[in-house]
Formats: C-alpha cells, structure tokens, sequence
C-alpha cells in the first residue's frame, strides 16, 4: 500500500467535509457557525483588538474587513478575559472583582459598547487559573485547589448582577494538572493540562449547576497543545490556538457530542499575529449539529461516519481497520498498575476504506452483539492469568508464553499463531505444522496474527506463499508498505517526533535490538493513553515470557526514556 500522506490526495477535502450522505440528512455539515465568528485579541500595549472569520466551520484563512480593528484599550490591566457569547465578554481584574462588558457589534467589529460597561457583578475572584463561559451566563472556573465551579450570571445581555442559587459551588475536583479550560457549548468543557493533552467533559446539568458528569467524562480526546501560548473555543468543537510565531491555528474536535478522539485537519486560519498575548472566540458562535448523518473528513485520511450529529465511525483511506465508539471499558492486565479506558472499538472492515465503498452503510448500522469482541479485547485474551477458552476441544485463548526456554535462560522465537493451537495451517501451496514444544507460545509478530489474522479475519501469508493483502511472518516485513494498511507515522529511522497521529489498534515498530543494525525487530498494539497519561501498548515479549500490556521487564509506553521509547520507529494502520 502506498504512504497514508499520498492517499490522502485521493479525498476531496475542500472545507475540510466530504459531503456524501448516508441516510437523508436535514443539516449537510456536521458544525454551523455564524457568517462571520468573532475572535478577539488583547496585543503587547493593553489594546483590545477585533478579526471576524468567515470560514468558522473549515477553518480556511478568510477573515472579515476590519479584521484587527481596536476596540479598546487598557485591558492589559486584566487577568482573565473570555466570552459569554453574543458580544458579552467577562474580565476579571487584578482585584478579583469580575467585570461585565457587552460588544454591541460582534459580527462587524464596529467599536460600541452597551450602557453598564466594566460594570463589577462579582467580587473574591483570586486565585483563579482559567475561566470560560458556555453562553447565557453559564461560567466555569478552575482555582488553585484543582477545584472546577459553577456560576449562572441572571443577566447576562444587560449586565445586572445577580447569580442563580448554587453559584460557586464546586462541582469536580482534582484538576491540579489542567491549566487552561475551553467549552463547547450545552455543558461540553475541555480541560487542556502540563503535558498538552486535551480531555473531554460533559456536565450535564450546565443550567443548574448539578455535579454529574456524562460517560466518558476524563478521556483524553487530543494531544500536543502546549505548543499554544493561548487558547479559545467557539462551541460545536471548532478551537483556535495562537502559537509562538503569531500564527493563529484553527483546529476542530469532531465529535464534542460524545467526546470520540477524533479531529477534522487543523488548518491555519491566520498569520502575522506576533504582537498578540492572548486571543478568545465568541463562545457560541458555533454549534454541532445534531441532525447531521454522513460523512466528514478528519485528518490523516481518516473518514468519519455521522450518525445524528455524533462521530459513529473513523474509517481511513486504504485501511481495513476502523474505529467504532461504545461503552466505556477499561483494558487492563493482573499484574498491571495501569489501565487504559477508552470507549474505542477496533474492527475489520470487508476491504480496505475508500469513501463511496458500497457496503458502507450495512456495515455501519448491522446490529452488533452485546457480547461482540473487537481486536483490542481480543488481544487482552493472551495476557497473563487470561482464562483459557476453548471451542470444539481446541484451546484457541488465555495465558500465552513467548516460546520455549533456552539453556541460556531467554526465550526462543518462531512461535506462531498455529504453533499455540497447535493445529497446521495451509497456505497456498504450502503448509505450516506446528512445532510441539511452541504450543500456547506466541512472539511478537505471531502475536500480532492471531489478533488480526486467526482471530481478526486478516489473511495471512508465509514467505513463499503470500496472498494479496496478506499479512506476512515477521515484524519488519509487517512495517513495509507492501503489507496491509497504510503508515501513519515514520521517524525515518529515528524515533517520530509525534504520537498524535496515533490510534487504537495501530501496529507499532521498534529497532530494539543492538544485534541486528536498524532493521525493525518488534512489533506491538497501541492502545490509548493510560491512566498515568502514557501512551500504552501491548505486545508479546521475551523478557516477560508472552503479551502484556504492563510494565515489568520495562514499561508497555512509548514515552517514559526507556526501551520502548527509545527505539520505536514507526506505526501502521492496517
């Protein structure tokens, strides 16, 4: 298969949507926005400064006349500044006194503010690291504590003060490692923390202030955001984010219904933004709609199937593995401290993903077991203390070994799939017997093929004998392009530079070993961030004698400076 960034040519993406509908579709966009989305800017001198984008649903650099108009001024003097939506915009100064002030013309930019402005309406805001507001009064803040409150401002289109019953109380807690809070309007938060990473909220009381959280509620959703020096949300999941240079980036989390990880391509929206210090978008100019079924492109090639405004499905080009969202479920080991929850599903798709591929829509909406295994679970199924299971007399899961032990204490390679069962295995002109002393063994790449091959439906192909689209033997002929599947990520030899291209069921690569020159020798799955917000995967092991996700004989992450870390090189799709 060719590189994922040569297929991704093949999608037209335009704004950044596919528009082929699955089932008739009353909205043809996954998000709105206004016809132009206020964004405003505090520069180096205090100055408050006015841009309208056209293009708030795509993303493309097309910006309204008067862009950069200043509207204001002293506002240096502010430690927090953000949206309430609708040209009402809250400050609080170095006081702790909150301020009220309402832009009359958001969409034009023209500089006019509404009677009361810089009007106090709250008092004893200390201490505060980020603030923001989901419209109509609603106002989330984060404290030094790790402590999130609510607040419910009555008045907010006139400025009056007064605060609905409940106002300040807190309503989560823990949140010491997020330092900035973004909204996507009706009760989505995310909470971006030290590391970069983006985690989804749902509250699902946003007009009373109770403190229950939605499913799902914690997942990490994205990942590299400590790249921006400031950070701000229009509702519907469209963000923007200022960087070093100036450069001003649009960015879309795709499913801020449900919190998917999945993102549309981040575009730049705008250049030459140095002297700003800190931009905020209109915090309701966008919304996600909730009629929207078909598709959309997300980035790296990825499809994502709608289904009533939330993200059903992440297909990608060339790929015959998809991503599917249910419940949440935590993937986890006897011997492991740490787990990974996700509420992401990794099947096999009929053929490799191109967009109008006929059996799409059946494959999506077939009726799917209660009791259905995906590759990940089935992957849980060799680890250590995994139950035996057995069909028709043939123990085909539970507990693996890596091979047989050898008289200098390590463990010999070669054992396949068919080597556990115990059971040969034909291939075109050729078959496969097992070896006794291998059975209940699978190293690293046999592994791999019992998951996705036995197990999965993937065929599979032996030196000598390798059908087309067949899964080979060994790692390093699984991390070429003539395997099945695309890459997604390649270091060139050195370690990639980025993980946020990565997604469950991806298949990892490592040079790990020093015998061998820089040939790829190892081969894992990739799971999900855990709960230690490491980047976790499993494989089958020497050190450890079979799969594992845990962490003795050297941490099952990719970051961490340690073996696995070091030596990773590459991950594909397949």
């Amino acid at each position: 298969m060719r590189d994922l960034g040569a297929l991704v040519a093949s999608l037209v993406v335009g704004a950044g949507l596919v528009g082929v509908p699955l089932p008739a579709s009353a909205a043809t966009t996954p998000v709105t926005c206004s016809a132009v989305v206020p964004v405003y800017a505090v520069d180096s001198g205090g100055k408050l400064r006015w841009y309208g984008h056209r293009q708030g649903a795509s993303g493309a650099d097309a910006w309204a006349d008067g862009s950069g108009r200043e509207i204001g001024h002293g506002w240096n003097t502010l430690t927090k500044v953000f949206s309430g939506g609708a040209g009402v915009i809250y400050a609080i100064d170095r006081d702790g006194d909150l301020k009220w002030y309402r832009h009359l013309a958001p969409s034009t930019g023209e500089e006019g503010w509404a009677p009361g402005k810089r009007t106090v309406i709250g008092t004893g805001w200390h201490d505060i690291v980020d603030a923001v507001s989901t419209g109509s009064g609603v106002i989330y803040t984060l404290d030094r504590s790790g402590d999130l409150r609510w607040y419910r401002h009555l008045s907010p289109t006139t400025g009056a003060e007064g605060w609905a019953a409940g106002s300040g109380k807190v309503i989560r807690s823990g949140w010491t490692a997020v330092t900035r809070l973004m909204t996507g309007r009706d009760g989505t938060l995310y909470g971006v923390n030290t590391k970069g990473y983006v985690r989804w909220y749902r509250h699902t009381d946003p007009r009373g202030g109770g403190t229950a959280f939605g499913e799902g509620t914690g997942l990490v959703v994205g990942e590299g955001w400590d790249g921006y020096r400031s950070m701000s949300a229009a509702g519907g999941g469209v963000m923007y984010g200022l960087d070093l240079t100036g450069r001003l980036w649009w960015e879309r989390h795709a499913d801020p219904l449900a919190g998917a990880p999945v993102w549309q391509a981040r575009r730049t929206a705008r250049t030459g933004l140095a002297g700003l210090t800190s931009v905020f978008a209109d915090a309701t100019a966008c919304a996600a709609n909730t009629s929207f079924s078909g598709y959309a492109a997300g980035r790296q090639g990825q499809t994502l199937a709608y289904r009533n405004g939330r993200v059903r499905a992440a297909f990608t080009v060339g790929a015959r593995t998809a991503l599917t969202f249910g419940d949440l479920r935590t993937l986890t080991e006897a011997n492991s401290k740490a787990s990974v929850a996700t509420r992401a599903r990794v099947s096999l798709l009929p053929a490799p993903w191109a967009l109008g591929a006929p059996w799409a829509g059946e494959w999506l909406d077939r009726p799917r077991d209660a009791g259905e295994e995906d590759l990940l679970a089935i992957a849980t199924q060799y680890l250590a203390q995994a139950p035996d299971r057995t069909k028709d007399g043939l123990r085909y899961a539970g507990d693996a070994d890596y091979g047989p032990l050898l008289a200098d204490g390590t463990r010999q390679e070669g054992s396949d799939f068919n080597d556990y069962l115990g059971v040969p295995w034909s291939y075109p002109g050729k078959t496969d017997a097992p070896e006794a002393k291998q059975k209940g063994a699978l190293d690293c790449s046999g592994f791999v093929r019992m998951v996705f091959g036995y197990r999965g439906g993937l065929p599979l192909g032996v030196e000598g004998a390798m059908p087309a689209g067949a899964l080979p033997r060994r790692a390093v002929e699984m991390a070429e392009d003539t395997a099945p599947g695309v890459t997604v990520i390649d270091g060139k030899g050195a370690k990639p530079a980025s993980y946020a291209d990565l997604q469950p069921g991806d298949l990892l690569f490592w040079d790990g070993s020093s015998d061998d020159g820089t040939a790829i020798d190892h081969v894992g799955v990739y799971l999900g961030i855990d709960s230690t917000g490491r980047h976790r995967f499993v494989s089958s092991r020497k050190s450890v004698n079979g799969p594992t996700l845990a962490d003795v004989g050297g941490p099952s992450t990719l970051d961490g400076e340690m073996l696995y870390d070091r030596s990773w090189r590459k991950a594909r799709r397949i």
